[in-house]
């Protein structure tokens, strides 16, 4: 049965109706990412265009064929990951057009939850309102839709992103592709075991809360409120990412003139870390310039990225059980004990620090600080 929903597969008439009764559209956009050996490498885009083709049955309107192309991809196996700039081409056209084609509410829809991703979508939806002011444009994506939803909402191929595929494509799960060890790890798996873990029934709740609630927000559009892309980002970075960092007590190396020492990531969730606002040692500043972040956790990728080149579209992460690397050039601590404080901001819209004790070992170096 061709589903009346899909733009791709109405007729001219069908689209004319819709923009005289419920002038809305949805494009949903995920990615090729790996996501453990059970799933499809398709999950993000899946979870998108069904979450869009349940919503558009509560609202009316018509829904795109998903777009693949992402930003921000895990370099995992068989990953396809582009640039921000390419992604930025491939939607801006696309969200004119439809402007201009008489749609009134434009919903960016990402299965994808990478911030750097988000970030460059909210700006291009707000860049179609600015142009015309006659239509709300949203970015969102599923997480944010359920961050005031009780229990797990967030994760990587594990519980949640399983659970989501058992409900919208059941066919193209494979449990058995998973250890049988409740305690057994993945790569592309970022939490506990999903073969133990994951329901279909879980999957439809949570879909069923994320539907709603767009469908709500889209119900206020008609009432005469305007589209904010950022709200839910800040509320779902502080439910997701808030928590310090902890600095590996043991970690420091001195040499050179430069600090090298660790921070472990104790929470459940990744961390988004685009920019790093100060690093103190016993109580004074360190000249930051040259410092960089590594992360050498399988999947990652994250070698020496200047604290200078971080941003919303250049963030660096830290996920669920990471620890990472601060390496400051300039930081002139002798070996011994002290006390170090590096304050990070997250997504843009909040900080979190790393605080403690740190023993330093390594040559003597010039100009410390007692």
């Amino acid at each position: 049965m061709t589903d009346p929903t899909a733009y791709e597969m109405v007729r001219p008439a069908r689209v004319r109706r819709t923009l005289e009764e419920a002038p809305i559209v949805f494009l949903p956009i995920g990615c090729v990412e790996y996501h453990g050996p059970h799933l499809p490498l398709g999950v993000d885009m899946l979870t998108a265009d069904a979450m869009c083709h349940r919503t558009a049955e509560l609202t009316g309107g018509l829904v795109l064929p998903p777009l693949w192309l992402a930003a921000g991809v895990l370099p995992l196996p068989h990953s396809i990951t582009v640039d921000a700039t390419v992604l930025r081409a491939a939607v801006r056209p696309i969200l004119r057009q439809l402007a201009e084609g008489g749609f009134k509410t434009i919903i960016v829809f990402s299965g994808h939850g990478a911030l750097d991703h988000l970030h460059a979508l909210r700006e291009e939806t707000d860049r179609v309102m600015d142009r015309f002011p006659g239509v709300n444009a949203l970015t969102t994506v599923w997480n944010e839709l359920n961050a005031g939803m009780p229990g797990d909402i967030h994760d990587h191929g594990a519980k949640v992103e399983t659970s989501y595929i058992m409900e919208f494509h059941p066919e193209t799960v494979d449990l058995t592709a998973l250890e049988d060890d409740p305690e057994a790890e993945h790569v592309g798996v970022y939490a506990a075991n999903p073969r133990f873990t994951a329901s279909r029934e879980r999957g439809a709740a949570m879909a069923d809360h994320a539907v709603r609630r767009l469908a709500g927000i889209i119900e206020g559009f008609a009432a005469g409120e305007r589209a904010d892309s950022w709200v839910m980002l800040r509320e779902l970075v502080d439910r997701l990412q808030s928590g310090d960092l902890e600095v590996v007590a043991d970690s420091g190396f001195a040499e050179g003139g430069s600090l090298r020492f660790d921070l472990h990531n104790p929470h459940g969730q990744s961390k988004y870390i685009t920019a790093v606002r100060s690093l103190t040692i016993d109580g004074a500043e360190v000249d930051l310039t040259g410092a960089a972040l590594s992360n050498p956790s399988v999947g990652e990728g994250h070698t020496d990225t200047g604290v200078d080149r971080l941003g919303p579209l250049s963030g660096f992460y830290v996920r669920r059980g990471q620890t990472m690397t601060l390496e400051a050039p300039r930081a002139g601590a002798a070996p011994g004990f002290h006390d170090v404080e590096a304050v990070f901001t997250l997504a843009d819209v909040m900080e979190i620090a790393g605080r403690g004790g740190l023993q330093v070992r390594g040559a003597a170096l010039s100009g410390h600080h007692s």
